[in-house]
């Protein structure tokens, strides 16, 4: 295990000597960027919040709610022209503040968050030296590449109100770690390979799988443990392209104390996914399955942990998975349209289960196998301005489980408030 840690280790060091070395100085430029993207949600439910706290899941009720999920501003600079900076700064749910959180999952206690519902985090900050379009290495903090949404998560990007649970129920979204990444296009094909800290698998649960292993819950971020990150995307056709992760890293290491020394649990996850964007056709697809090695261990180790950590203490499944098909067509041209307005009505069939296989001894339970129906629709009258709305119907692995359904509406915007871009086309490839 000490091997594997000093290769990594050795794995990111010489890039970064690469990245400081840099090349022959190269005029000075000034081509800073300002964008800000967010939106603002509307959810109507018809099942009460808490599903333990019926004999069959939630109980029917009759409940809305607004949020502003979150407000991003990107601010980028170059340096030179084969040298950027790139800042992201979210603001979650709001804001922060001090606020109490009803965690049911945790028993029904309440918690004191030091938030307002969200929090307000760096979200990227990284350099990036560019050698060409095929070679360029990028160093700090940055989106892991795993799945879709983390590649796409502006509210522009997709036609569902919210990121589709298939994703965001098994792995953070957006997923941001900080280490050093090599990425590139030759061709039809694109690539990007990390080395990022690792996962903290004190936060790993039966709802969320292991969402809560990213580390938020401390100033520093520990990274005794590092993973491996790699995806390749193909351009199949100009409107088609197809591509896979992969994510392999031990999460024992990062525990904020030693109490799982001398045992790993190195966790690997896998997606494949396409999309297509042809004509009037919008369509979206995926699969994604993670993998929890000694589970069992890391479950019980887990729920031996104080409260005062704020993790919630649930067995954790060796195996989850999750996937999604989602199909969209413009109608926008059938009613004679001549703007750049879009109108686009959609279905999406999704499932996941965060319990799939469980070590011997624990329970599988139903309502964590899930499985919905969404029907909207998604209407531009921008290619930056979005107006959507939805209704999701979920059912359980459990027959006897109360159906939940939810009716959405979103205003989801980006806007660009200063580009000053000598080569708008080298952004293609960040």
């Amino acid at each position: 295990m000490a091997a594997h840690r000093v290769a990594l280790t050795l794995a990111v060091g010489v890039p970064l000597g690469l990245l400081a070395a840099g090349s022959s100085p190269t005029p000075v430029l000034s081509h800073p960027r300002v964008a800000i993207y967010g939106d603002v949600l509307y959810s109507r439910f018809d099942y009460g919040p808490d599903q333990r706290s019926g004999e069959f899941g939630a109980p029917d009720d009759s409940r809305a709610t607004f949020d502003v999920p979150f407000f991003v501003v990107e601010v980028e600079h170059e340096f030179r022209d084969d040298l950027e900076l790139e800042v992201e700064v979210e603001v979650e749910h709001g804001g922060t503040g001090s606020a109490l959180e009803l965690e049911y999952e945790e028993f029904g206690e309440y918690e004191v968050e030091v938030e307002k519902g969200g929090e307000v985090v760096i979200e990227q900050i990284h350099l990036t030296k560019s050698w060409s379009r095929a070679w360029n290495l990028r160093a700090g903090r940055f989106i892991t590449a795993v799945g879709l949404l983390n590649r796409s998560h502006e509210p522009t990007d997709f036609l569902t109100t919210i990121r589709t649970e298939a994703e965001v129920s098994l792995i953070p979204t957006t997923w941001n770690e900080t280490g050093i990444e090599l990425f590139g296009r030759a061709g039809r094909f694109s690539y990007r390979a990390q080395v990022v800290n690792g996962l903290d698998s004190t936060g790993f649960d039966s709802k969320y799988f292991i969402v809560g292993g990213a580390q938020t819950r401390f100033e520093d971020v520990r990274a005794t443990d590092l993973a491996l990150v790699g995806r390749i995307d193909v351009a199949a056709t100009r409107d088609v392209s197809v591509g896979g992760s992969a994510y392999w890293g031990n999460t024992t290491g990062n525990r904020p104390k030693p109490d799982m020394e001398g045992i790993d649990a190195h966790l690997t996850l896998f997606d494949a996914h396409a999309q297509i964007a042809r004509g009037p056709y919008h369509v979206r697809a995926l699969y994604l399955r993670g993998d929890l090695e000694n589970a069992d261990l890391v479950s019980a180790k887990n729920g031996r942990l104080s409260s005062n950590l704020q993790v919630p203490r649930t067995p954790v499944a060796e195996s989850a998975f999750g996937w999604y098909v989602e199909v969209g067509y413009d109608i926008a041209p059938l009613v004679g349209s001549e703007g750049d307005w879009r109108l686009l009505p959609f279905v999406q069939l999704s499932g996941y289960d965060s319990m799939a296989e469980v070590p011997d001894g624990t329970f599988d339970v139903p309502r964590f196998d899930r499985s919905l129906l969404t029907v909207g629709a998604a209407y531009f009258p921008h290619e930056n301005v979005v107006l959507k709305a939805d209704w999701s119907h979920r059912t359980f692995g459990d027959d006897r489980i109360n159906d939940e359904d939810t009716i959405r509406f979103d205003l989801g915007f980006r806007a660009e408030l200063f580009r000053e871009d000598s080569d708008p086309a080298r952004h293609s490839t960040r």
